[in-house]
């Protein structure tokens, strides 16, 4: 397999544009506001914004990801529609040939299609890169994205008990999910 520098940066699908973004000053500062305008939903199920208090640490965040392509370790898109970010598709290398996809959407984009369209166009790329086995890991409750990852074609492969912690329901099972290249 090639190096993720050779990997896409942008990808565009009917109605979105899913872009890697640089670890600028800028990009920081819109991004921390799409989370400040967002937080109360976004925490419920993902406990790193928690963590996310100002645009410097969104900034080192932005620069842990881009040292990640770098290493061949993963890669993160953030989902625009029209020039807005609604939501964020990355994934992680976890062993040759497999990654590991997570998600998050902004509330007021939900319920359109927005991140299986997301999923199904880095999925595509993921397998014409050559990986060949996609995991996809949801903590139990989380119904809006195991609905996703179902649609989309992807299996429960197992379910990990009290492996994960999600601010909305506490300590919880882990639903991992996944797809294999056909």
């Amino acid at each position: 397999m090639s190096p993720l520098l050779d990997f896409p940066k942008t990808i565009k699908t009917p109605r979105l544009v899913l872009r890697v973004i640089g670890a600028t000053r800028e990009n920081a500062e819109h991004l921390f506001g799409v989370i400040e305008q967002n937080r109360d939903y976004l925490e419920a199920w993902q406990g790193h914004f928690e963590y996310i208090h100002n645009a410097d640490d969104v900034l080192d965040y932005l620069g842990r990801r881009a040292e990640q392509i770098e290493n061949n370790t993963g890669m993160c898109f953030y989902i625009y529609r029209g020039g807005e970010i609604i939501g964020r598709i990355r994934f992680s290398v976890t062993a040759p040939g497999e990654c590991e996809i997570g998600y998050w959407l902004v509330e007021s984009a939900t319920g359109n299609g927005y991140m299986a369209e997301s999923l199904s166009a880095l999925e595509s790329e993921l397998f014409k890169f050559g990986f060949n086995k996609i995991i996809i890991d949801i903590d139990a409750g989380n119904t809006s994205s195991e609905n996703v990852a179902r649609r989309a074609g992807y299996v429960l492969e197992r379910r990990l008990p009290m492996e994960s912690w999600a601010k909305c329901v506490g300590k919880c099972d882990s639903l991992i999910f996944s797809k294999q290249d056909s």
